[in-house]
């Protein structure tokens, strides 16, 4: 049971102020100045990608808000930006030569921030005692030559999202591998009352062509047996996109979406929308992240305690495999307030606030003595936290690793279109990523 009970930050209660795309945050001064407050007189710049989500930008805004007030002669400034677009938005920045102080960083950025000489090296910078309170799994994948670029916030394991209430009254469990997917989402596509037409759909896709579809399916692809790239055994990059395990997955979405068991609109379903089928039992099952519960149950809140993680599924033969899906923030190399951007790094990964963050959003924190909290291990999203703890794939520390992962999403999009063969579509992305490969490995 958890040690704490679950709150949910009241949206009225968010003072949000919206201008270009900024989300600024101002603090009442404080009597007292608390010996973490950096002595930066001004305003810290932080890029953002939960700042934009709900619940999970309350809570960020809401640990801002707690930092400013007790140091409120340093102002944070956040810059939103949706996680689908922060690559794109970041290498703009850098080019531009105006990166924030701050800036959100997963384990494909930071490799590419860290090629374009961005971001500040923080085993100096925070120092070793702190970087040894970081989970090892969590500060390897943000560690490039054996040095740090990012410090890991929270992880969202990859696995499957259930309503436990649905699959009860379906007489089905979890599927434990790809052979078993498909009959378990066709038992739990229904007509719930009775209409004639179906209301309740088995798996809740996502289906759009950006980052939450591309990351899902090359998760399901390494759970197939295929990698979209890695080294063989002379050590060179090779593709397994052309594999028999690749061309499975495509036809896993493909057979998804004939046999009926996915809601229709696959290709605008994205990760909010899918959230939500789960959350309201339009579906009955996600592949996703504990990420997904906060969301849900923000569209219904009746759905607590009816949902639920199990390992993703993996082709017979396949040992399952799960990507910690983490974020952090980094630290500009040239920014001026380093001082003050350590402090609030530092604040917003106490104990008290990654339990904040878990609370509400589900996310596993990335530092030791909060792992460690009977909080994280709830019931509804231990199968998340197991799922860490097993054989987890990190992507290759390579800058041009997304030019590889975005071939996913057209790939599984025109698979269920049908206008072309599964053969003929895995030959033309693996045509493209071994030019990738030949043109950077």
């Amino acid at each position: 049971m958890r040690a704490t009970k679950r709150k949910f930050v009241a949206i009225a209660s968010a003072t949000l102020v919206a201008v270009s795309g900024t989300i600024s945050l101002n603090s009442a001064s404080a009597a007292t100045t608390p010996s973490f407050c950096p002595k930066f007189t001004g305003t810290l710049t932080v890029l953002s990608t939960v700042i934009l989500e709900k619940p999970d930008g309350l809570v960020e805004q809401e640990i801002a808000d707690k930092f400013m007030k007790a140091c409120p002669k340093t102002q944070i400034k956040f810059i939103g930006v949706p996680a689908n677009d922060l690559v794109t938005k970041l290498t703009a920045m850098a080019i531009g030569g105006n990166v924030p102080d701050m800036y959100a960083s997963d384990a494909v950025n930071t490799v590419k921030m860290a090629a374009l000489n961005i971001p500040l090296e923080l085993r100096a910078a925070l120092g070793q005692d702190y970087i040894d309170g970081f989970a090892k799994e969590n500060i390897g994948e943000m560690t490039i030559g054996g040095k740090i670029y990012s410090a890991p916030w929270f992880s969202i394991p990859t696995a499957i999202l259930y309503r436990t209430d649905l699959f009860a009254k379906a007489g089905v469990k979890p599927p434990k591998t790809f052979e078993e997917f498909i009959t378990v989402c066709k038992a739990l596509t229904k007509d719930t009352d009775g209409d004639g037409k179906i209301d309740q759909y088995g798996w809740a896709m996502v289906g759009t062509d950006n980052g939450s579809g591309q990351g899902r399916f090359n998760t399901i692809a390494r759970n197939m047996g295929a990698v979209d790239v890695g080294k063989n055994s002379a050590g060179k990059w090779v593709t397994e996109i052309d594999s028999p395990g690749w061309k499975a997955a495509l036809k896993l979405y493909k057979d998804a979406v004939d046999v009926g068991c996915v809601p229709p609109g696959q290709f605008q379903t994205g990760y909010p929308e899918a959230s939500v089928q789960i959350g309201k039992g339009q579906a009955a099952m996600m592949i996703t992240g504990p990420h997904t519960i906060g969301v849900a149950l923000t569209a219904n809140p009746a759905a607590k305690g009816k949902l639920a993680g199990a390992p993703i599924p993996s082709l017979s033969g396949v040992p399952a495999t799960t990507s910690l899906n983490q974020s952090g923030y980094a630290i500009a190399r040239k920014s001026k307030h380093r001082s003050a951007a350590i402090a609030y790094m530092k604040f917003l990964l106490n104990k008290e606030n990654q339990l904040r963050i878990n609370d509400v959003t589900y996310r596993i924190p990335s530092r030791l003595d909060a792992q460690a909290d009977p909080q994280v291990n709830s019931e509804m999203s231990l199968g998340f936290v197991k799922a860490g703890e097993g054989k987890v794939f990190s992507n290759p520390q390579i800058p041009w690793y997304n030019s590889i992962a975005i071939l996913s999403s057209p790939a599984y999009q025109a698979a269920i279109k049908g206008d072309k063969s599964i053969d003929q579509i895995a030959k033309e992305q693996a045509e493209k990523a071994r030019k990738i490969i030949a043109d950077n490995g």
